[in-house]
C-alpha cells in the first residue's frame, strides 16, 4: 500500500487537478447530452463535427477525475486534441474514431506536458500518428515521464501558428496565449463551429480555485486568459479539460480567479 500512496503526489503534479482534494470528484453530465460510451471512454458531440472525449483516472481517496479532449472531423479523417489519461484509454479513442465514427485520426496535438493531456502519447506513436506540441512541451515531457511529440509547433510573435503549419491544421486555429496553468499551455479554436478549447487554463464558472498551480505561471495567468479571449472573440462555446462546455462566462470567471493569485 505504501508505494501506491507515495505515487499519488507525483500523479497529482503530473495532472491538471488540485494538489489538495478531500472529496470524490463528481462527474457532471450536461442535461440532454447524447453520450456515446466505448470501453472506458465517453464521447459527446458538442458542436457539429466536434466530439469531446472524456476519460477518468481513479485516484485512491479522491475518486474518478475526468479529463476532456477533442476529436475534430476534417473530411474523411479527424484531428485529435489531447490524449486520454493512459495509453490504453487513448487506444480506445483511436479505435472509436476509426471503427465507430469512421474517420481515423490523422494527427494529434497535445496542449501541455501533463498526464491528462499527453499520458497516452505512446499509443499515438505506436499507431504511427503524427504528434505535435509546443517546443516547451517537448522539452518538459521527458521529466514528466512522457515521450515528446514527434513534431514541434512553430508559433509567431502574435501567438498563432506560422504559415504552412496553420494551413495544415485547418479547421483548427492553434494559439499560445502565454504561460498560465503551465508555461507551455496552448489553446485551440474552431471558429467556424463557434467553439474554443481552453484546456486546463480555463475553469468552469463554478470552480472555486484554479486547481493545480505547481507548474503555473502565476504572474501571467490572468493576462494569458485575456489573450485567449481576444484570440477567439464572440465564440459561444468554451470547452475545457475538467468541466463541461460553457459560454464565455468560464473565461471571465477564470480571469477573476487569476487576478486573486
Amino acid at each position: 500500500m505504501r508505494p501506491l500512496l507515495a505515487a499519488i503526489p507525483a500523479i497529482l503534479l503530473a495532472a491538471c487537478i488540485p494538489g489538495e482534494i478531500h472529496a470524490p470528484v463528481t462527474v457532471q453530465e450536461s442535461r440532454g447530452a447524447d453520450v456515446s460510451r466505448f470501453g472506458d471512454v465517453a464521447f459527446r458531440e458538442i458542436a457539429p463535427g466536434i466530439w469531446q472525449h472524456t476519460t477518468y483516472l481513479d485516484l485512491p481517496g479522491i475518486g474518478p477525475v475526468p479529463s476532456n479532449g477533442l476529436l475534430v472531423v476534417d473530411g474523411d479523417e479527424t484531428l485529435l486534441v489531447d490524449t486520454a489519461w493512459t495509453d490504453a484509454q487513448t487506444a480506445q479513442v483511436l479505435a472509436w474514431a476509426d471503427g465507430v465514427l469512421g474517420k481515423p485520426v490523422r494527427a494529434a496535438i497535445v496542449t501541455h506536458a501533463h498526464k491528462d493531456k499527453m499520458g497516452g502519447i505512446a499509443a499515438l506513436h505506436q499507431a504511427d500518428i503524427a504528434t505535435f506540441a509546443h517546443p516547451m512541451t517537448n522539452a518538459d515531457a521527458p521529466a514528466n515521464g512522457f515521450e515528446p511529440a514527434r513534431h514541434t509547433l512553430d508559433f509567431a510573435e502574435n501567438g498563432f501558428l506560422n504559415g504552412a503549419q496553420a494551413e495544415n491544421f485547418s479547421p483548427l486555429v492553434i494559439f499560445y496565449p502565454g504561460g498560465a496553468h503551465t508555461r507551455d499551455n496552448i489553446t485551440v479554436g474552431i471558429p467556424a463551429a463557434g467553439l474554443a478549447f481552453g484546456g486546463c487554463m480555463i475553469k468552469g464558472s463554478d470552480a472555486e480555485t484554479l486547481g493545480n498551480l505547481a507548474d503555473a505561471d502565476i504572474d501571467a495567468y490572468a493576462r494569458s486568459a485575456r489573450n485567449f479571449a481576444s484570440a477567439f472573440p464572440e465564440v459561444p462555446i468554451i470547452a475545457m479539460s475538467h468541466s463541461q462546455p460553457e459560454g464565455p462566462e468560464a473565461i471571465a470567471h477564470t480571469i477573476e480567479l487569476a487576478e486573486k493569485l
